[in-house]
């Protein structure tokens, strides 16, 4: 069998995005994984079909001295092996393995584009940053982009211009639509455990709590809210990496926020309305699990959710950044429920319809296949 290596820069990237291909690849191929694990992540790929799982310390900042060193532990590392392929996901470890890959020969050399970091960054950041992602191209033989949308903003920022390619309709590996499904007895349980009423509006954002999510605007627009008139919280649910609960927390009543759960199809299902104002999106995947748990969304304009919510049918989407256009948008939503639901309903459909797994699946396997 052909040896396949996948490099990320965290194992979470494997078991939110990647089971289900390394499931099905393994039937094919021998499936190996490099990741920077710390001790908190003992067994957590344990019931992965892997052939090798190693340690290399792909940190995600850029530091010289720890990247030179990881780079050149790589380059020996796939040249003792000798993989047919390698598939990098994330910026650090694909910029690290492609040219790793490159160097040592490897004949296959695959990245998949998950967002841009620098779309928000400013000045000499931003030019390096995007150069990164321009030599990650060009060390790399195939790009995948998880979405059609970012395809288009990739090449239209002059990052990839022949190469590129999306797997079915987008997100790296679908929504796993059973997992995904609304229940009753799950929602009424999951809310009474957190002690919120039955006639209760619950806002959630999920995802990492930092500017760039736009969860600072998020809070603002929810401020602004009449708690008189209406009566609704807001969930922040994920990790807090720019410690903002310590900021607003305090000064925002009706706020609650909670750790990064490892079981978002059931937190989810205690929310009214899923809210992702992201200032930078490649794809969105916390935005069509919502919808496959039939909940209407709110998002940003931003060009990575542009494939995941349909304006006025699945959701509702307002200008990047624009703080009272969101708080109009969270009180429209309080005033017509009734269409909320309907919005919920049709989410669920077009999630089945474009982004269930098993489509996913059988394109990564078809793409594999192919080369």
């Amino acid at each position: 069998m052909k040896k396949i290596c996948f490099i990320v820069s965290s194992p979470l990237t494997v078991t939110s995005f990647l089971k289900g291909p390394i499931n099905e690849l393994s039937k094919s191929f021998h499936v190996f994984l490099i990741a920077n694990f710390n001790s908190s992540d003992s067994g957590l790929l344990s019931d992965l079909p892997l052939k090798g799982v190693y340690n290399f310390k792909i940190v995600r900042k850029i530091s010289f001295v720890k990247d030179i060193n990881c780079l050149l532990k790589l380059t020996y590392f796939f040249y003792k092996n000798k993989f047919d392929a390698i598939h990098s996901v994330s910026p650090k470890a694909g910029l690290l393995s492609t040219l790793a890959g490159f160097v040592s020969f490897i004949p296959v050399r695959i990245h998949t584009f998950t967002g841009q970091v620098w779309h928000t960054k400013k000045g000499i950041t931003k030019i390096l940053l995007k150069n990164i992602d321009r030599l990650i191209v060009a060390c790399a033989t195939k790009i995948l982009v998880d979405g059609r949308s970012q395809l288009s903003f990739l090449k239209k920022n002059q990052i990839i211009r022949n190469k590129g390619l999306v797997l079915g309709n987008g997100s790296i590996s679908g929504v796993e639509i059973k997992r995904f499904s609304p229940s009753k007895s799950v929602r009424v349980n999951s809310r009474k455990k957190l002690k919120i009423s039955n006639d209760e509006w619950v806002f959630m954002f999920l995802g990492r709590l930092n500017k760039d999510k736009g969860v600072i605007d998020l809070i603002k627009s929810f401020n602004l809210i009449d708690k008189i008139k209406y009566n609704c919280c807001l969930y922040l649910v994920g990790n807090d990496e720019d410690n903002i609960e310590k900021i607003f927390g305090p000064i925002s009543p009706k706020v609650y926020f909670l750790p990064h759960k490892k079981k978002p199809e059931k937190i989810i299902q205690i929310s009214d309305m899923f809210c992702m104002p992201s200032y930078r999106e490649g794809f969105g995947v916390s935005v069509i699990e919502a919808s496959a748990l039939e909940k209407p969304i709110i998002c940003s304009d931003t060009y990575g959710l542009e494939d995941t919510v349909i304006n006025g049918k699945t959701g509702l989407k307002f200008p990047v950044g624009n703080i009272l256009k969101l708080k109009n948008l969270l009180e429209y939503s309080l005033d017509n429920k009734i269409k909320m639901k309907k919005m919920g309903e049709e989410g669920r459909k077009y999630v089945k319809r474009n982004f269930d797994e098993k489509y996913l699946i059988k394109a990564w396997k078809e793409f594999y296949l192919s080369i």
